[in-house]
């Protein structure tokens, strides 16, 4: 039986979305816990149906123009850390929804976003991808703009009679930090929500204390496939045993996770190491959970991914996909350590943690993409993928993109119907 829109999950699927808690070690706690209770009860997070998924969703270049513009143009998007911009004149260029941007720290310490580009003859004010400075000079004419997007330099001006009063301001975008996150929107002149985009998600960010991460290193990733097929590998472990059975199969359960929702899209997946079975008549002194790794998604394209506490430390990523075209995928991974600057011992855990998910990455999950995505215009008109009720994140990821674009409508099914 097909079901439409009106028919469908409400928003955020009711999987026993928790309160926050006031310490990441807390949070670990109580979700190993709910781990066990599942491993007592024989228990996974599962959608409550089967779904279906028409390929156009991957492949149709006019609907992925309109998804673009919605998602990535109109939708706030996390531009980077607040400690990416750790002082007055810190600046970044953000580039990746298309809309060329600097985004910097201004003396008065607020972050704001304005368009990269010179209101004289359209030259790039900023050319470093980061870096320090309170003032930004177009190299085709000097025009000289500071932190806040006023014109501060311009030469020989009187050569203009008077005419570039209007040309003495930068285009700005909604920016603002939340969390320990820049956030942009990359329309000019409109208004950014972030109170009802993120909803009861801020409380879940602020215990990452990301306001404290301290940058380790990055890599840039491409993939020749839709950004949504990429970012399908993120949210189910039902691939582990295969796909990853040489890296994360040999460390991390496949059959068990729990699954939470917040507001427009937003989701924490987790899942435990493998044989979490043994620590279930242990105290809880004994428990791993500071192992527990968690994966956060903040809809409509970033993933952080906190990783296992060690003697030396904690760590996280941040991931997050902006596609080029219909058919290919940029990923910039960041790595951080989570409690302020780490030592030289931490760094190198970091790096080696790093290489390793960027390895899964590149040459497990977007490989695998990279190489069916050309082959699915072959598939007959009407085709649609399937998605198990264990493949619970995928699933709500995709009903989420459908209700913010309103380009389609995921089929459901269940024992029942």
């Amino acid at each position: 039986m097909e079901r439409g829109e009106s028919d469908m999950w409400p928003m955020a699927m009711p999987v026993e979305a928790s309160t926050a808690a006031t310490s990441l070690k807390d949070l670990r706690r109580s979700l190993f816990r709910r781990i066990l209770d599942y491993v007592r009860q024989g228990k996974t997070a599962l959608a409550p149906q089967v779904m279906y998924l028409d390929v156009q969703a991957y492949l149709d270049a006019d609907m992925f123009k309109v998804e673009h513009r919605k998602l990535f143009r109109e939708m706030p998007q996390v531009a980077c850390l607040s400690t990416d911009l750790p002082e007055p004149g810190s600046f970044i260029l953000f580039e990746d929804t298309g809309v060329p941007m600097i985004v910097t720290r201004g003396k008065d310490g607020k972050v704001r976003a304005m368009r990269n580009i010179c209101p004289h003859r359209g030259g790039e004010i900023g050319r470093e991808t980061s870096g320090k400075g309170l003032r930004h000079t177009c190299r085709f004419h000097a025009w000289t703009f500071d932190s806040e997007g006023r014109n501060v330099g311009l030469p020989e001006e009187a050569m203009f009679c008077g005419r570039i009063d209007d040309r003495k301001q930068l285009a700005q975008y909604p920016c603002e930090e939340r969390h320990g996150l820049v956030f942009v929107q990359a329309t000019a002149g409109s208004t950014m929500d972030l109170d009802t985009f993120l909803g009861d998600f801020g409380a879940e960010l602020d215990v990452l204390n990301l306001a404290n991460a301290h940058y380790v290193s990055q890599m840039d990733v491409r993939s020749p496939s839709n950004w949504k097929y990429a970012l399908d590998t993120y949210f189910e472990n039902y691939h582990l045993p295969s796909l990853h059975r040489d890296s994360f199969a040999n460390i991390f359960a496949s059959g068990l996770c729990i699954f939470e929702t917040w507001g427009v899209g937003h989701h924490r997946f987790t899942f435990p190491h493998k044989h979490a079975e043994q620590f279930v008549d242990k105290p809880e002194a004994e428990w791993p959970s500071d192992a527990l790794p968690l994966t956060y998604f903040l809809f409509p394209n970033t993933i952080i991914s906190v990783g296992s506490v060690s003697k030396i430390g904690g760590s996280l990523t941040v991931n997050r996909l902006f596609p080029q075209s219909v058919g290919e995928n940029l990923t910039r991974i960041f790595a951080y350590a989570q409690n302020g600057k780490p030592g030289a011992d931490a760094i190198a855990e970091i790096e080696k943690s790093m290489r390793l998910i960027a390895g899964a990455v590149v040459d497990e999950d977007y490989s695998v993409t990279g190489e069916a995505w050309p082959n699915l215009s072959e598939l007959p008109q009407g085709w649609h993928f399937v998605f198990g009720r264990h493949e619970i994140g995928t699933q709500n990821m995709h009903r989420n993109f459908a209700r913010a674009t309103g380009l389609y409508a995921p089929r459901f099914e269940s024992e029942a119907d």
